[in-house]
């Protein structure tokens, strides 16, 4: 049960992802969500999450990204990948990874997504956090 769980809320974040639906995207995530993006982000929270998506929304246009593989275990999941695309400079873009989730209460609490960073940091600006004051 905790499984069909996990995959329907995963499932969710891709339908919103690939519909381009941003706010569907956060409404998977839990208030507290810890999220990290190999050579971009180590954030948390749903304020932080909606910046850096707002950021990274520029930086690919014609995406065509493929989900290869699912795997569900309980509250856990692992999602590799694979995308082609054009930078916003238009330079071709090509990459694959994988994305690891964990789900509690039917959100998202946890998204680490791994990728080629030597491509992330060659062709992508620098996502800057917002300064709150917190340290």
């Amino acid at each position: 049960m905790v499984s069909e769980e996990t995959r329907r809320v995963v499932d969710q974040l891709y339908d919103a992802y690939l519909g381009g639906d941003p706010a569907g995207m956060l409404a998977t995530f839990s208030d507290d969500i810890a999220f990290r993006f190999l050579g971009q982000v180590d954030g948390r929270g749903l304020d932080e999450a909606r910046r850096f998506f707002a950021h990274s929304a520029e930086l690919l246009t014609d995406l065509d990204f493929r989900i290869q593989r699912k795997i569900i275990d309980g509250r856990h999941a692992a999602v590799t990948w694979t995308e082609t695309a054009r930078t916003a400079a238009g330079a071709p873009w090509e990459n694959h990874g994988v994305d690891v989730f964990e789900v509690r209460e039917n959100k998202i609490t946890s998204l680490h997504e791994n990728n080629d960073v030597r491509l992330v940091r060659e062709h992508f600006k620098r996502y800057q956090p917002a300064d709150d004051g917190i340290e």
